[in-house]
């Protein structure tokens, strides 16, 4: 008789268990997001460059670059392109991608460190062209991944 009670209520508590591990999920440091870094615009020789602080030690792993407001499943991505990081400014020339079009641009890019496994980032940056004319504007925050408290307040 004391045997299927304690049966019971092992059992009860290991489902407990495992029913609380699939909700909350394992403990450590891959259940959390890294934020996004913005990338601020420069234009530089006909090319578009976006900034990234201490990047000579990264390589692109991708980048994404589609008209503002494109749907997600409608974003092109190119997976390993051919563009160096030279003094801390990855460089995109009209070769690779034609900003000729008026209208906004977002662009986002992935890149690996060399030195250290594992670790990433994702810079995120936005332009406009109008006339030609090429200008750096702020990803909204449908756009990239930032802290609560800098979020862009209307």
């Amino acid at each position: 008789m004391v045997i299927p009670i304690i049966f019971r209520v092992l059992r009860t508590s290991l489902l407990a268990v495992i029913c609380l591990q699939t909700l909350t999920g394992c403990p450590g440091p891959g259940d959390r997001l890294e934020p996004d870094e913005e990338g601020h615009i420069i234009f530089n020789n006909g090319s578009v460059c976006f900034s990234v602080k201490g990047g000579d030690d990264y390589v692109l792993k991708y980048i994404s670059i589609n008209p503002r407001g494109t749907n997600p499943k409608d974003e092109k991505i190119i997976f390993s392109p051919q563009l160096r990081i030279n003094n801390e400014l990855p460089c995109i020339p009209p070769s690779f991608y034609d900003f000729n079009k008026d209208g906004q641009y977002f662009i986002q890019a992935s890149f690996a460190s060399l030195k250290h496994t594992g670790r990433s980032r994702r810079i995120v940056s936005a332009l406009e062209v109008s006339k030609g004319v090429v200008h750096g504007i702020r990803p909204n925050d449908m756009e990239i991944l930032r802290p609560y408290d800098e979020m862009i307040k209307n």
